[in-house]
């Protein structure tokens, strides 16, 4: 119950000390040389979904009726230019969400997360300087390794902007990628022909298409389908609008319901 209540206070990670057994992870810069594992939102949902007998009530109904349907969430329209969504990008990484890119007739075209962004490397603040939303959504997707055309209008930004430091680096990383490219094995040929556009408006991989839910979606399928995905959200679409994106289930929505049937 502590455990819970620091997590939905807005701790996103708990040092929990093992004194014998158990997972075990070093926690670095402790006090002292004992060892640690880690808790998250994630661990604990997993819990609630290995109980979930024991939530029967609950765990059958929708999501719509649970109130878990979070209206406000981050958005931006993919032709926003990306540097607009930095201080949206924040708020994400606190919350543990992403910022979903969002057409103007309402259609979620696809999400930014802070999870594969941290991923990328240095050459993303240069994405994010020149590109736009949607334009830095595909960067995201492809692990900072985007088609041609992001390329291109990646260095045709620093060029305008008179950014020349930063157009050499990348210069310098597209370079050291072609190069590695190159003298790959035919497996490692197998891995860059995945990050080939597929035939979406916006040039996404189809495997890291957002995932959703529809409003009437029950509080278990949820659980079972966000942690498939390795996510601690999905979105939801509204059947009923043409599926325009109605609003966000997120993990510690979800673990304030089980919170209050603990009570």
């Amino acid at each position: 119950m502590e455990a819970l209540d620091a997590v939905l206070s807005g701790a996103q990670v708990l040092a929990v000390p093992l004194r014998a057994g158990g997972r075990k992870k070093q926690l670095v810069g402790a006090a002292d040389d004992g060892d640690f594992c880690w808790l998250t939102q994630e661990d604990l949902v997993r819990y609630f979904l290995n109980s979930i007998g024991l939530f029967y009530h609950v765990a059958a109904r929708s999501v719509s009726s649970l109130g878990l349907v979070r209206t406000d969430f981050l958005s931006v329209r993919p032709g926003e230019a990306a540097l607009s969504a930095v201080p949206l990008i924040r708020r994400a990484v606190a919350t543990e969400t992403a910022v979903a890119v969002v057409a103007e007739d309402g259609h979620l075209v696809g999400e930014i997360s802070p999870a594969l962004l941290a991923a990328c490397d240095e050459t993303a603040a240069a994405a994010i300087a020149t590109l736009s939303a949607a334009d830095l959504m595909a960067y995201v997707d492809y692990f900072g390794s985007p088609p041609e055309h992001i390329s291109r209008a990646i260095k045709a930004g620093l060029k305008d902007k008179g950014l020349d430091a930063m157009l050499a680096l990348v210069e310098d990383e597209t370079l050291s990628s072609f190069s590695s490219a190159s003298s790959s094995s035919d497996e490692e040929a197998g891995r860059t022909q995945l990050r080939r556009p597929s035939s979406g408006s916006y040039g996404r991989r189809a495997a890291d298409e957002p995932v959703v839910c529809s409003p009437a979606s029950s509080l278990v399928a949820v659980l079972v389908q966000a942690l498939a995905h390795r996510v601690s959200y999905v979105w939801v679409l509204d059947e009923d609008s043409d599926c325009r994106l109605a609003g966000i289930v997120t993990f510690a929505d979800v673990l304030r319901v089980f919170r209050e049937q603990l009570l």
